[in-house]
């Protein structure tokens, strides 16, 4: 479970400005980039494929659905077989098979957490949230790719690796990739995104 909240966690990237170590220029670039043209948006609606590769297993595993998100602190992810991963400022929920766990998001320290960065992606202080990762930005015509490593070992245990990559046209996530130490994978790719649309299922569920 803990792992799937990780994932939640970085699906913020939608929105995030990270303190990146490499050429300033483009740090500070990225920063205005993703400011100008993610500051009208109030919500997202769009596919996603997550795609897991487990040593355990021969073959890789691929989950297809659909990802909300609305401004402050309101994230779905809907998947196409009924399972799902809701999660608010107050509360957590995720259904897996006929099991649904809920919780209060202050009750864990892990997901007081994730309330506290969700709501820096929104303030701009997320630079000062993700101090227990080193960042590497690369620039391309069409992308961003940030590459995330833990600093401490506590989370290197869990985590090798994270890799966010954002589209330059609108400065949301394409691609997240979370690499475990011993190799294992979580890829997570975002299509067909649309802007400002509103959303009725943090209702439904």
């Amino acid at each position: 479970m803990k792992y799937r909240l990780i994932c939640i966690l970085m699906c913020l990237g939608m929105f995030l400005s990270v303190n990146a170590q490499g050429n300033p220029g483009n740090d500070k670039e990225f920063i205005n980039e993703l400011e100008s043209k993610t500051s009208k948006i109030q919500t997202i609606t769009c596919k996603f494929t997550q795609t897991q590769s487990l040593s355990v297993l021969s073959n890789k595993v691929s989950k297809k659905g659909v990802f909300y998100y609305q401004r402050p602190e309101k994230i779905l992810l809907s998947f196409n077989d009924g399972d799902y991963i809701k999660m608010t400022s107050e509360d957590f929920q995720m259904k897996n098979g006929d099991k649904i766990n809920e919780m209060k998001v202050d009750s864990n320290p892990m997901l007081r957490e994730l309330k506290n960065i969700l709501s820096a992606c929104m303030t701009g202080e997320i630079m000062n949230s993700t101090k227990d990762f080193n960042h590497v930005l690369k620039k391309e015509e069409l992308k961003y790719t940030i590459i995330m490593t833990p600093k401490k070992k506590r989370v290197a245990s869990k985590i090798k690796e994270i890799m966010l990559e954002f589209d330059r046209r609108n400065m949301c996530l394409n691609k997240m990739r979370m690499t475990q130490p011993n190799g294992d994978y979580t890829l997570y790719e975002f299509l067909d995104k649309e802007f400002n649309k509103q959303i009725k299922q943090f209702d439904k569920q």
